[in-house]
């Protein structure tokens, strides 16, 4: 029989998609990988920082292919950094920094062939954080899902 503390074990954390809108966030962790065509990728974990949804994640992919260097320069910019030439690009000059990220929620079929909903942060979804202690939360009404 296993003995177990659950006294500093988190609670399950809520999956559900978040409300489409906008939210200050924190890019909190970076994961490198490579995509189905060899890419340089980073997968991006942010934190959503203030309103009632704080605490939850967005997760978004920041691909270094030549089709998608547009994004990645906008995301770097976004988050505040100078893109008006040539860097070494690190997760640990990203890491940390805030934005503000819209989301959509889409629909997609999972492996198994069950629809489910999920967030998605489009194209250019990403906002400088500006004065941070001046943003409120804002979320659209969804009701067309």
């Amino acid at each position: 029989m296993p003995k177990v503390d659950f006294g500093h074990i988190d609670d399950l954390q809520d999956f559900t998609p978040l409300p489409a809108g906008k939210y200050l966030c924190k890019l909190i962790g970076i994961e490198e990988a490579r995509t189905q065509y060899d890419d340089e990728m980073w997968k991006l974990k942010f934190q959503v920082s203030d309103g009632q949804h704080a605490g939850r994640f967005i997760f978004d992919n920041l691909v270094f292919s030549e089709a998608a260097l547009k994004r990645a320069k906008l995301i770097c910019s976004r988050l505040g950094l100078d893109v008006s030439g040539e860097m070494d690009l690190t997760p640990e000059m990203l890491k940390n920094r805030t934005c503000h990220l819209t989301v959509q929620t889409e629909e997609y079929e999972d492996d198994e062939g069950r629809r489910k909903m999920r967030n998605v942060v489009p194209f250019a979804g990403y906002d400088s954080a500006g004065k941070e202690s001046d943003v409120a939360e804002t979320v659209e009404d969804t009701s067309a899902f």
